[in-house]
Parts: structure tokens; sequence; C-alpha cells
């Protein structure tokens, strides 16, 4: 009876050791079980990393654009060159009007300038004129001679008074003259500058119809809503964007991973991206964006997604196009994900 606890530890110590070995063990086999699990792939489709849409520019009362001229599609173009034009003959036509409506109104200017200093010639003299009459009536005025009549004495002074009064007058039409003069001057030269400010956007306007690469690299045309692509002599309405540039020298790869692959996704996390129409040649990135908002694929499509971008370190020995579809292998991610979990357990 004495040996019967120690024989209760030994049967004890028997069960435990089961429980036991799993803790003891490697933690690269609880690992590789996780790792054994096949690799997340995800498809999605290139772009360039520096990329401009160009689209018809905004035109004041224009809403469709023809297109004049187009750069050939997949040909490379450099920063400056032209890229498309547009059809500027509605906006040359208004910038001919405005221009003639400028003229006339310069020439309004000149004429009302010209009429303004001749108006203060004419005042001038008119002053002087007015001063004399006013010295000789005051000289008449001052005369006090017996011989001369009452009758005459008053003459005299009602005719300094008169003198007086015309003086004023004439000094105060001078002043009157001189705004209005100032005035007319004024809202003709803002005629003039409003034209002016007319003429230079149409000009502008017609420049802008010509649209220039802001950056180098490579031309795809963006097809419409029915999947046309532009051409020349075609019509395109406002916003509609016609062409895509793309710099080449650096690419990335834009995708859609489902919700369920959430966790194993992390940001900065290195992936490895497969390129379809390279020969299966393949390139390593790392994930530069993620997205923390989950969406519907598409309208018709009710599966729930995340987006992530994927910047890839370099692609200048494939020639690498926007909108070639590659897939993302991302097996080392779900390893770093399954080790850091097996060690935590």
């Amino acid at each position: 009876m004495k040996s019967f606890p120690f024989l209760r530890c030994g049967v004890m110590s028997m069960l435990l050791i089961p429980l036991l070995l799993p803790a003891c063990s490697d933690p690269q086999r609880a690992t590789t079980k996780d790792a054994s699990r096949p690799g997340l792939s995800i498809t999605g489709e290139l772009e360039a990393e520096n990329h401009v849409k160009i689209a018809p520019p905004s035109i004041s009362r224009m809403w469709n654009y023809s297109i004049k001229q187009l750069v050939p599609e997949n040909s490379h173009v450099k920063e400056g060159d032209l890229i498309v034009a547009f059809d500027d003959k509605p906006v040359r036509d208004r910038l001919i009007e405005k221009k003639s409506e400028l003229a006339q109104a310069r020439s309004e200017l000149k004429n009302t300038v010209r009429k303004v200093e001749q108006t203060a010639k004419d005042d001038v003299l008119a002053i002087e004129e007015k001063r004399a009459e006013f010295d000789k009536a005051e000289r008449r005025a001052a005369i006090i001679d017996q011989s001369l009549s009452k009758n005459e004495r008053m003459k005299s002074a009602i005719d300094f008074e008169i003198a007086t009064n015309d003086l004023a007058l004439v000094r105060e039409l001078a002043d009157l003259h001189k705004k209005s003069g100032k005035l007319e001057v004024s809202l003709a030269e803002r005629k003039v500058d409003t034209l002016s400010a007319e003429v230079d956007l149409l000009q502008k306007q017609v420049d802008r119809l010509k649209v220039h690469a802001p950056i180098g690299g490579l031309v795809q045309y963006i097809p419409n809503w029915q999947g046309e692509k532009p051409s020349q002599g075609e019509s395109v309405r406002f916003g509609q964007p016609v062409v895509l540039l793309s710099d080449l020298s650096r690419m990335q790869l834009r995708a859609q991973a489902d919700e369920v692959d959430r966790s194993s996704l992390a940001l900065g996390a290195p992936v490895d991206v497969v390129v379809d129409s390279a020969q299966g040649k393949t390139l390593t990135g790392k994930i530069a964006e993620l997205g923390r908002v989950v969406r519907d694929r598409s309208n018709n499509d009710r599966r729930r997604v995340i987006d992530l971008l994927v910047a890839i370190d370099s692609s200048e020995e494939l020639s690498l196009k926007p909108g070639m579809t590659a897939t993302l292998n991302l097996a080392g991610v779900t390893r770093e994900l399954s080790a850091e979990m097996g060690g935590n357990e």
C-alpha cells in the first residue's frame, strides 16, 4: 500500500510523455507542414509606374473633338513630341472674329484719345478767350470817370459780372470734359484689354488642341466603351481618353486578391511575378500597396476582393507592355507567415 503513490506517479508520467513530445519537436517541422500548402497565385495586369492618359483638352463651347492627327500606336515618342492634334477650326473661327473686334476696338481707342486731346486743346483756347474778355471787362469796370453816364457805368459792371461768370463756366466745362474724357478713354482701354485677353485665351486653346507628350514612352490607343480604338478623322467626346503614354523604365502590376486571402498578404512582402507572354520569365517585386477596403470584384461579380499593387524590381531585359497579364506567386509570403505563426505557438 505504501508503493501506491509511486505507481500513480509513474502512470501519470507515461500519460504526459505523448503530450510533451510535440512541444519539444523542431519548429521547422511544424512550419514545413504549413508550408506544404500550395502558395497563392493571383493574376494581374501590368502597367507603367509613370503613365499619362491623353484626353481632349477643356475648350469652351466644345464637346465633340475631331481627331485631325494621331501618332501611330505602339510607337515610342520623346517628351515634347506631338501625340494627337484635334481639329481647331471652331476655335480658330472665333479667334479670327475676336481679332477683328480687337482691331476695331483699338481703332476706337485711338479715335477716343485723339478726340479727348482735341477737346482739351479747345478748352484751353476757350479759357484764354474768356480770360481776355474778363480782363477787358475788369479794366472797364474799374474806370471811375465822371464823364461816363450812370448807365454806362452800370453796363460796365454788368459786363464784368458776365465775363466773370463766363470764365468760371468755361473752366468748369473744361474740368467736366477732362473727367468725361478720362472715363471714355478708360472704357475704351478696358474694351481693348478684354478683347486682348479673349484673343490670348483663344490662341492658347488653339495651341492646346495640339497635344504634346508630357513624358517619353510607349503610345497605346485607349478603346471607348464599345471597344473601338480611336482613329484619324473620328470624333471623341470631352473627357474621353484617347492615348495611354507609358514610361516603360519601371513597371508595376495591379491585381485583385480574394478577401479570404487577406491574411496571407503583407505590405512590403517580396513576391515573384511570372509574365505570361515572356516565356515564363520570373521577375521579383514587392507589394507596394494593399487595399484596406473590401469591395465587389465588379457590378456583375459579387465576389469580395481587395486591391493590391506590386512594384517590379527590374524589367529592362524584357519587352514588357502595359496590358500584359502576369501571375503573382505568393508562396514565399505564405511560408514566412506560417513560420511566424509556428514560432508564436
